[in-house]
């Protein structure tokens, strides 16, 4: 079955007080452009989109820690994967925790990077979106959308739609 982006995962039963997804169909289709373009298009191999998936990770990462520190960032990331897991079961908290060297990015590459590249696309779009979901939560519409502003090329911004007024 092809991967249909505007399906978003759905939170385990009993995770909590979740509906996460302010990630919109339209915001989840920017996310699989995004990273195919930083994979290097459609064609990319699995080992492609897993570094893209890294790259995209530490600029995130980097971006959101402005705001809610580096503690907030694994907060972030932690309950997204807890979140994504069920869809996922190969995303684990060691991605975030960091038991080895290497950026948060490089962790989660080495993760992906075992995976098919269709899983590899759907549960780096998945992870995204909810830690996007989770921050919009967290700060709101407007900041989330100024932050993530800096991780989105300019040519994907609009087709993203970082505007409170969404689809």
């Amino acid at each position: 079955m092809p991967y249909d982006p505007a399906v978003s995962v759905a939170p385990r039963e009993g995770a909590g007080s979740a509906h996460v997804n302010h990630a919109t169909p339209r915001l989840r289709r920017g996310l699989v452009r995004l990273l195919g373009l930083e994979a290097g298009g459609d064609g990319a191999s699995a080992e492609d989109l897993a570094a893209a998936s890294g790259r995209l990770l530490d600029r995130l990462s980097q971006q959101l820690s402005q705001v809610v520190g580096d503690g907030g960032v694994t907060a972030l990331l932690l309950r997204a994967v807890n979140l994504s897991r069920r869809e996922f079961p190969f995303l684990d908290a060691r991605i975030v925790a960091g038991e080895g060297e290497g950026s948060r990015g490089e962790l989660l590459r080495t993760f992906l990077r075992e995976q098919e590249a269709e899983d590899i696309r759907k549960a780096a779009v998945t992870l995204f979106a909810t830690v996007v979901g989770l921050v919009v939560m967290l700060v709101g519409e407007k900041l989330a959308w100024s932050l993530l502003r800096e991780v989105w090329p300019a040519p994907l911004r609009s087709e993203a739609a970082f505007e409170a007024n969404e689809e």
